[in-house]
């Protein structure tokens, strides 16, 4: 009787090789899509948080490294409170919408406006400015409510997550993320360089560190 040479180990009596089946498969690597039923409700609740997290990440880190929000950002929420607006106004027909919520979207729309119309500089470069902060304050007031709109629209399925620990978790992870991002912003010396800012095509913080500073 022929013997395969890997049997001759422990007096030939090893067993067979057994394939590991997992009793429960990942279910991040499955996206949920267990034939156990599991809840896919849990797709949103990450697609949702994790959507919101990479905005508010940015946000946060401009702020905590240069202590003002990027005009280019200022710009998208004029475009999407524009959208909002002019969608209320040319479907008002078939759409409820208060005229404080449409003052509310018209915000960004007349700082805007604002910009075009009126010359930067001149006898009352002082004036301008102020009005110019006031209309920008206005917009970051009212942010809350324009992206709770935009959040009711974009992702519905937040809202209809099945209990409140569910939304309550995810908007607890937001806020830690939007804490580390402040925290990263402001102490970016301890996580990138001066060079990377560079390369990345961004303004120096006054405080990142040069490659010559790093400890050796």
């Amino acid at each position: 009787m022929s013997r395969n040479p890997g049997d001759a180990r422990n007096g030939g009596m090893l067993p067979p090789p057994v394939k590991y089946h997992p009793a429960v498969e990942d279910d991040l690597l499955t996206g949920f899509r267990h034939p156990d039923g599991r809840p896919g409700e849990l797709r949103g609740f990450f697609a949702t948080t994790i959507a919101v997290s990479l905005v508010v990440w940015d946000l946060a880190f401009s702020l905590g490294a240069y202590h003002t929000v990027f005009y280019y950002r200022l710009l998208q929420i004029f475009v999407v409170c524009a959208v909002l607006l002019l969608g209320a106004v040319v479907l008002r027909r078939h759409l409820t919408v208060r005229r404080w919520m449409l003052t509310i979207l018209a915000v960004p729309v007349i700082w805007v406006a604002w910009r075009l119309i009126v010359p930067i500089g001149g006898h009352w470069h002082t004036a301008y400015h102020i009005i110019d902060s006031v209309l920008i304050g206005l917009v970051l007031v009212t942010l809350p409510i324009t992206m709770w709109v935009v959040a009711r629209i974009v992702a519905p399925e937040y809202f209809e997550l099945s209990t409140l620990r569910l939304r309550l978790a995810s908007a607890g992870i937001v806020v830690v993320v939007a804490i580390a991002g402040v925290l990263t912003g402001q102490f970016n010396n301890h996580v990138v360089t001066c060079q990377d800012f560079v390369v990345a095509g961004d303004d120096t913080p006054a405080n990142c560190l040069n490659s010559s500073e790093r400890p050796k």
